[in-house]
């Protein structure tokens, strides 16, 4: 369902005086389920009701889910978060229902406080609640999809690809290309990672799948294999030859080798059998304009516009299209009569900030950034303006920058706060980021914690060695989410590190997070890292080779160097840690390494 006053008007239906009293009657609390939901094609969430009104909401009978051990402080929190609803008192009712899911675990309350929270344009409390949803029904289609839908938002990919594979399973459409092509526009460096979790996939299957070979040809694009992009390419249209994601993507790779000839003839052909397909024009126009075939292109954005004339959105896909393919003029003044659209303005506006700072005009694409208004635009547009300040050594305008906008858009406090405190962790400023984010908590409602802040803020106090500090707040994320794997594999290895007498409560801990994720490469690294601390120098080297072949960074490098010296395989730890030094970027740990062992050292 698209229509946001839809949901208005459902939203206050579930916060009806009548919602409550069933609960009464029923002695349960089970708001929002669903009873046999129909897969729909999967699609990223929007935080801006002005960007993106779409939201996740179905058809549903509104009742009540059960909740086992209902007691008096139960009963009156969800009771007044009810009301509060049906008094429009959203902030209140989403905190409590924030704090009712984390608590009970129950699967209609966190659906519920999902829902609640998308409306009330929270990001992060959807994406909290969503995951909470999602793991607590993991048979839920629309669970599974809504969580897929709210990671891809927030760039967290393989997490995304988790869920869509459970909503596929669940009977939902696969859309693993469009979780490819995402994540190829963010330019996101866990392609490989995905490609190999996406290839694992298909080769399981019985029969292959056209959206899973259009997904990995993307990824393999994005990775500049070509070769292999075409291969899973061929595959995907011998399925399914009128496959438009597809034969994009072919049309694409055709311009990527200068044969703009074939890519024109495979669109025409396709458009001939499929003429009303937008997607396709589009790509043809883009084809017109890079061959400077102007008139052609005008009268392919004259059709386009004739087949969704009332779809403001084609006009900024056409503006797009101009910049790519470097009609800067053009684009620039399609981009300014869409600032009048109170839909498609924040957009307009981030297009022509990036082409003021392509003509090296900073101040002018500070002043276009600084009109986007709301959402994922002026998430995207406070993190480019910081990334311009503080390369033209404006840090302290950039902080400013954050500190307003987190304190004027309380929806967007904590990704604001994570990007502040990546800027003091850059310069090694732990305690600057210690405080900064205390500051960021200091922003958010008495009775809601944000887990990634608690995240953040441990890892900070590591830094500082604050273990006791650090261990607090991780058992507190772990009371809210006690199947955190991040969290558990973080107070694993800061005990199996920073101590000498609590090891094996730490490998126990890794242990709880590797079971629950067993793919992560840095929980790999953990777990080898305390088998090594307890002399378990084969089983060490076991993981920490496969951590380093997922994910070949510095300090899984550092780890397995050492277990292969204790092994006695001396050559092996030399070249790789000649291989590492070789890198162009810092080594830092490697560096430690050789400080305190320097045995370890190569000499030629």
């Amino acid at each position: 369902m698209s229509n946001p006053d839809y949901f208005f008007r459902r939203l206050c239906r579930a916060f009806s005086l009548r919602g409550w009293v069933v609960f009464l009657l029923l002695s349960g609390l089970t708001a929002c389920t669903t009873t046999e939901p129909q897969p729909s094609e999967f699609q990223p969430v929007g935080l801006s009701k002005a960007t993106q009104p779409n939201l996740y909401i179905h058809e549903r009978n509104l009742q009540f889910p059960a909740i086992q051990g209902l007691d008096e402080e139960l009963t009156f929190g969800l009771l007044s978060a009810e009301i509060a609803g049906q008094r429009n008192q959203l902030d209140y009712a989403l905190n409590t229902y924030m704090k009712l899911a984390m608590t009970t675990q129950n699967p209609g309350v966190a659906e519920r406080a999902t829902w609640i929270a998308q409306f009330a344009q929270q990001p992060q409390a959807s994406l909290d609640a969503a995951i909470i949803w999602a793991n607590t029904a993991p048979n839920n289609p629309d669970a599974q999809r809504t969580a897929a839908g709210l990671l891809l938002q927030n760039e967290q990919y393989l997490e995304a690809f988790d869920h869509l594979l459970r909503y596929e399973r669940l009977g939902g459409e696969s859309n693993y290309s469009l979780l490819a092509g995402h994540l190829a526009e963010s330019a996101n460096p866990v392609v490989t990672e995905l490609y190999q979790l996406m290839l694992e996939e298909s080769q399981q299957r019985e029969e292959s799948s056209t959206d899973l070979q259009t997904a990995l040809a993307l990824l393999s694009e994005e990775a500049g294999e070509i070769e292999r992009a075409q291969m899973h390419l061929s595959q995907a249209l011998d399925l399914e030859p009128d496959n438009v994601r597809a034969l994009q993507l072919q049309a694409r790779i055709y311009r990527r080798q200068d044969n703009t000839q074939a890519a024109r003839e495979l669109l025409e052909k396709a458009l001939k059998s499929q003429p009303n397909e937008v997607r396709l024009w589009l790509e043809l126009a883009r084809i017109q304009l890079q061959n400077q075939q102007l008139k052609a292109a005008e009268k392919t954005f004259d059709r386009i516009i004739n087949l969704q004339p009332d779809n403001p959105q084609i006009r900024l896909a056409l503006a797009r299209i101009q910049l790519e393919t470097q009609q800067f003029e053009a684009a620039q003044k399609s981009l300014l009569q869409l600032t009048d659209d109170e839909l498609l303005a924040d957009q307009a506006y981030l297009h022509l900030a990036e082409l003021a700072e392509r003509e090296g005009d900073w101040q002018q694409a500070l002043d276009y950034y600084a009109q986007v208004e709301a959402g994922q635009p002026l998430l995207d547009a406070v993190r480019a303006s910081v990334k311009l300040l503080v390369n033209n050594d404006q840090l302290p305008a950039a902080l400013e920058l954050l500190d307003e906008k987190r304190q004027s858009n309380p929806e967007l406090t904590t990704p604001l706060t994570l990007l502040g405190e990546q800027l003091y962790r850059r310069d090694q400023d732990f305690s600057g980021a210690l405080n900064w984010i205390n500051q960021g908590r200091d922003l958010l409602p008495d009775d809601q914690e944000s887990l990634r802040l608690l995240y953040t803020r441990a890892l900070i106090q590591y830094e500082l060695n604050q273990l006791d500090a650090m261990e607090e707040d991780l058992r507190l994320l772990l009371e809210l989410d006690p199947n955190n794997a991040m969290a558990l594999n973080a107070l694993g290895y800061a005990l199996v590190n920073r101590t000498d007498d609590r090891t094996n409560e730490g490998l126990l801990l890794i242990k709880k997070a590797h079971a629950l994720n067993r793919e992560s490469p840095e929980i790999l690294d953990s777990l080898g890292w305390a088998l090594f601390r307890l002399g378990r120098l084969e089983e060490a080297r076991d993981y920490l080779e496969e951590a380093f072949q997922r994910l070949p960074d510095e300090e899984i490098a550092a780890h397995l160097a050492e277990v292969l010296w204790e092994l006695g395989e001396q050559e092996e730890a030399h070249l790789l840690i000649e291989q590492m030094l070789q890198q162009e970027e810092p080594t830092p740990t490697l560096d430690q390494l050789l400080e305190r062992r320097p045995e370890l050292k190569f000499q030629p």
